[in-house]
Parts: C-alpha cells; structure tokens; sequence
C-alpha cells in the first residue's frame, strides 16, 4: 500500500510540473483599460473572435481586432500602454515581466493600421527587452513613446519629445543590413526589402494628424507625412521631383536617401551566323 501511496504521489508531482508551465503562460498579461465601438479578440489566434470589454484580459498569443470608428487601449503588467486606432490590429507574442529582478521580455506585434506606445519602465540592459514587429521592421525599445503606422510595403515610425528615447529600427529581414538609433521627434520609414532611412526630424505639429487619426480613423491630411511632404517643407529650395518606381526622396541630405535599385543584368545571346545558299553555315553545316 505504501509503494502505491509514493507512486500516486510521484504522478501527481509529475502532471503539476507538466501543467505548471502551461498556467504560467495562459496567465493574462494585460487588461483592456479603454474598448470602443466593436473590438474583438481572436484568443491564441484562432477563431471564433470573442468581444473585447473593460477590464478583459489578454494573454500571449492573442489577436486584438479593431473595426471602423472602433479603437481599444491595453495596459501590460508593466505598465506599458497600447493604444489601437480604428481599423487596426496587434498581436501579442511574448510578454514575461518579473518587477522584483526588474526583468521583462515582451514581444509585440502590428499587423495592420496605427499603433501608439507607452513603454515606460527602462531598465538598463544590453539588448532591448521590449519588441514591437511589423511586417517589414523590427523596433527594439528601451523605454520611450512613439507611434507605428502600416502601409502595404513599409513601416512609418513616429517619435515624441521623450527625455533620454532610444528607439532601435531595422528591417524584419536579419540579410538586409542596416540600424537606425531614434532619437526624439524624429521619423523613420522601412521598406520591404531595404534599410530603414535615416532618421529625419519633425515637430510636435507633424504628430497632430496621427494623435486625430488615433481617435476618429480618419485619414485625411496624412498625405502631409509622407516622406515626400516632410522633405518638401523642410529643404524647399532642394526638393527632386522624382517619378517611376523611387518612392522615397534620394537626396542625401534630407534624411531619406534610399540606395537606387540595381537592375537585373542582360545576357546577351550570341547572334545566330547569317545563312550562306549553297554552302556551309554553323546553324545549318549541310546546306539548305
């Protein structure tokens, strides 16, 4: 009887270590402090998609929908708030925070609109503790504010006045090579398949538009934060007028210059020898 007590307990010991981990990672690690209009939550990434409400939690691996006129706000574990416009979403990958040893591994997902972020813990560590992915870049932060736009072929990112901001950028893409170091009010873009560019400075104005469409969706007036625009106000005098497929400003100076695309090469095939009547040719050695 004994034996069967110490092997009951030694299962029982084995399925709460097994279990345990599973626990710790279902554990919500962030709650809905703001839901309007309709929001939803695909949990774990899979369908069906459940409403968001006040106070709700989110856990690891789920998928936060925003629909039109539609916006939701998330404050983490650690304090770090994010905030989601209209017709928008995020994905929650990673998210481990342990206040007592001022340790935190979070990696956050964009995978469609305009995102705001609060980080505000900073903790001095070698490597960025706090990711934030998109589809072409990767924003490695260590405490700083700024705001993450999508569009079909790049990323737009959008510093504030933060005191001390670091915001590291590159492209998704570990081959493609390239870092930027963000300071505060500063924008940066990241294509597909390049670099991101150069840090180039705005104002508290250019921030405007974005702070309207965080709460109404709506976009009109964007146009003016292209790169485009912003070079254009900034170095009026020097502006390129570029058509065809450049779509960002290739002159140095203004922050965005973009390596010029190198075209394919041409492989020339050797010319066939012209036709001889009666005699021999390479293309038909035994005559016509």
């Amino acid at each position: 009887m004994r034996k069967r007590n110490v092997v009951g307990v030694s299962l029982l010991l084995i399925c709460l270590v097994m279990v345990a981990p599973l626990a710790a990672q279902a554990a919500p690690v962030g709650t809905f402090i703001e839901v309007e209009g309709t929001v939803d939550i695909l949990k774990h990434g899979k369908v069906p998609a459940v409403p968001a409400k006040v106070q709700g939690p989110v856990e690891v691996g789920d998928l936060v929908r925003t629909k039109a006129a539609s916006r939701a706000q998330i404050k983490f574990v650690d304090d770090t708030v994010l905030s989601i416009s209209p017709d928008s979403g995020i994905t929650v990958e990673e998210y481990l925070f342990d206040a007592a040893k001022s340790e935190r591994q979070a990696v956050v997902g964009v995978v469609r609109g305009l995102v705001h972020t609060a980080v505000e813990k900073v903790y001095p560590k070698a490597q960025p503790d706090f990711i934030m992915k998109t589809h072409t870049a990767v924003l490695g932060v260590r405490g700083t504010r700024w705001y993450t736009k999508l569009g079909p072929g790049d990323t737009d990112v959008y510093t504030e006045d933060e005191k001390g901001l670091k915001l590291e950028v590159k492209n998704i893409h570990p081959e493609i090579p390239g870092l930027q170091i963000m300071g505060p009010l500063q924008f940066v873009r990241v294509g597909m398949y390049t670099p991101p560019t150069v840090p180039v400075n705005i104002t508290k104005e250019d921030l405007k538009i974005l702070a309207l469409q965080m709460k109404t969706g709506i976009k009109a007036g964007a146009a003016d934060l292209t790169p485009e625009a912003l070079t254009e106000r900034l170095w009026p005098p020097l502006f390129p007028k570029y058509s065809g497929e450049r779509s960002l400003v290739e002159y140095l100076g203004s922050g965005f210059y973009v390596p010029p695309r190198v075209a394919p090469p041409i492989i020339q095939q050797p010319a066939p020898a012209p036709y001889h009547p009666g005699g021999r040719s390479p293309i038909y050695p035994s005559g016509p």
